[in-house]
C-alpha cells in the first residue's frame, strides 16, 4: 500500500470527538466576557481621566493666564521742582503766579524772611519778579514794612510800577480785604489779589502794568465797607 492509499484510508475513518462539557464552555465564555467588560471599563476610566486631566489642565492654564497681566511700560512720576530765587533768598510759603507773561518770564511774587537790626517788628518782605519756565525767579523789586509791625491791619510796602522787568504797582494788605482799588490815570482801578499760603490774612495785590502813577489806595471787605488804610502811600524803589 502506498502512502497515498494510507492517507485515503485514514480520511475514510470516522472521527470520534470527545463529549462537549457545556458547563465548562459557559464558564469559559463568562470569563472571556468579564475580561472584555473589564478591559472596556478600564478603557472608559482611562478616557474619563484623560478628559479630566485636559479640563483641569486647561482650567489651571486659564487661571494662570488670568493672574498674569500683559506687560505694561513702567511710568516714572516726578513732581515739578520747587521754584527758587536767583538771588538766593529763602521762599516762605507758595509762589504767587500772576500769569502776566513777559520776555523775561511770568510775573510772580514771593515772601522771604527778614531778620535785620532796627526792624524788629518786620519778619518778612515781598519780592516781585519774573519766573522762567524752569522755575527760577529773577528778583526785580523788593519791598517791606519799615514803620511798625508788618502784620498790622492795613497796607504795607506799596510800590509804584517799574519798567525793570515790567513790574506793575504792587504791595500787600493785612485784613479781610476782598477788593483793593487805586486811582490810575484818573480812573478807579481794581487790583488783582491773592492770599499768602503762610498767613491767609496777608493779601498780596497788584495792578495791571501802567506807567501812570497810582494814588488813593483803598481796601474794602465783602460788604463794601472801607477797611483800615495803614501805610497806603506808594514808595519808589
Amino acid at each position: 500500500m502506498t502512502d497515498l492509499d494510507r492517507l485515503r484510508a485514514a480520511m475514510r475513518e470516522p472521527v470520534e470527538f470527545a463529549p462537549v462539557d457545556v458547563e465548562r464552555v459557559m464558564a469559559a465564555g463568562t470569563r472571556i466576557r468579564r475580561r472584555r467588560r473589564l478591559r472596556n471599563g478600564m478603557a472608559a476610566v482611562a478616557g474619563v481621566a484623560a478628559v479630566m486631566v485636559i479640563i483641569v489642565g486647561s482650567a489651571d492654564w486659564l487661571r494662570t493666564a488670568a493672574v498674569q497681566p500683559a506687560g505694561t511700560p513702567s511710568l516714572t512720576i516726578t513732581s515739578p521742582a520747587r521754584p527758587t530765587s536767583q538771588s538766593g533768598k529763602p521762599i516762605m510759603g507758595d509762589i504767587i503766579r500772576a500769569g502776566d507773561l513777559h520776555e523775561s518770564g511770568e510775573l510772580a511774587f514771593y515772601l522771604f524772611p527778614i531778620d535785620e537790626p532796627g526792624l524788629e517788628e518786620t519778619r518778612f518782605g515781598l519780592v516781585a519778579g519774573r519766573m522762567s519756565p524752569e522755575g527760577r525767579i529773577s528778583d526785580h523789586y523788593t519791598t517791606n514794612e519799615t514803620e511798625g509791625p508788618d502784620t498790622a491791619p492795613g497796607f504795607h510796602g506799596a510800590s509804584i510800577a517799574s519798567d525793570n522787568g515790567r513790574i506793575p504797582a504792587f504791595g500787600y494788605y493785612v485784613g479781610p480785604a476782598t477788593k483793593i482799588t487805586a486811582t490810575i490815570g484818573g480812573k478807579t482801578v481794581q487790583a488783582h489779589q491773592a492770599e499768602w499760603s503762610e498767613n491767609r490774612s496777608v493779601k498780596v495785590w497788584w495792578f495791571d502794568y501802567s506807567t501812570k502813577e497810582p494814588s488813593n489806595l483803598a481796601a474794602f471787605d465783602a460788604s463794601g465797607t472801607p477797611l483800615p488804610l495803614g501805610n497806603n502811600g506808594f514808595g519808589r524803589g
